[in-house]
């Protein structure tokens, strides 16, 4: 038996497309649809209406996948998570300007693909896109996606670039892990030696007197349920 809502899946590899169609089936969810081009997918949304939209930013198509992304915004009401095999951060700034909820990183891990799903199922009001929400991170600091900037009680925390990337990142993945190689290629823009990264994230952790960054053998994560709309 399937839970609410319809998944509409845009994907040029097959072997990505059919994994991310076995995970989201496997955990309950309805897959009506997938489609490999973007000018099919515009068509396919239109006419299927699916609640939410896995859609590849890169498509070899001559519609790219932002490009359908922003036609069928206009059409329907929809929220639409990017695929991407691409973690800096000019990219994910493209894909939220261009009307993403999320984003997703290749490769996938089952746990993030559904997390975000259930972000996106949870909210009816197309607006409500992450580059939009206030992320409480413990019972006195807050961080805004649309500034990019972190709170100690409303008031703003002057911090370093690459922390603020830092925290921003596994903002943008609340309660999933964070591989240290992934934070690190998104921080540093390039792979570096693990302990770079550990030593920010004690220069962090010092300075805000704060542990809601939680370390463990499998990588780095805020925990938090708690997403409120600035």
């Amino acid at each position: 038996m399937y839970v609410d809502g319809k998944i509409l899946i845009v994907e040029d590899e097959k072997i990505s497309a059919e994994y991310l169609k076995e995970v989201l089936e496997f955990n309950g969810f309805n897959v009506v649809a997938i489609c490999d081009k973007g000018a099919e997918a515009i068509k396919v949304a239109q006419a299927l209406k699916p609640d939410v939209i896995f859609m590849d930013i890169m498509l070899k198509d001559h519609v790219s996948g932002s490009e359908a992304a922003v036609e069928i915004a206009q059409r329907i009401d929809t929220k639409i998570i990017f695929l991407t095999s691409y973690s800096n951060e000019e990219m994910i700034e493209y894909a939220l300007d261009a009307g993403a909820f999320n984003y997703l990183l290749k490769p996938f891990r089952e746990k993030q693909i559904i997390t975000t799903l259930q972000m996106a199922l949870g909210r009816s009001d197309k607006s409500q896109g992450i580059s939009k929400e206030l992320i409480y991170l413990s019972q006195d600091y807050s961080y805004s996606y649309k500034y990019k900037k972190l709170y100690f009680n409303h008031n703003e925390v002057s911090l370093g670039d690459k922390s603020l990337k830092a925290i921003s990142y596994l903002c943008q993945h609340a309660n999933v892990t964070v591989s240290a190689k992934e934070l690190s290629l998104y921080v540093y823009g390039e792979q570096r030696d693990t302990s770079a990264l550990r030593t920010l994230i004690s220069r962090i952790k010092k300075k805000l007197g704060d542990d809601f960054i939680r370390h463990s053998g499998l990588g780095y994560m805020i925990k938090t349920d708690d997403l409120k709309t600035l």
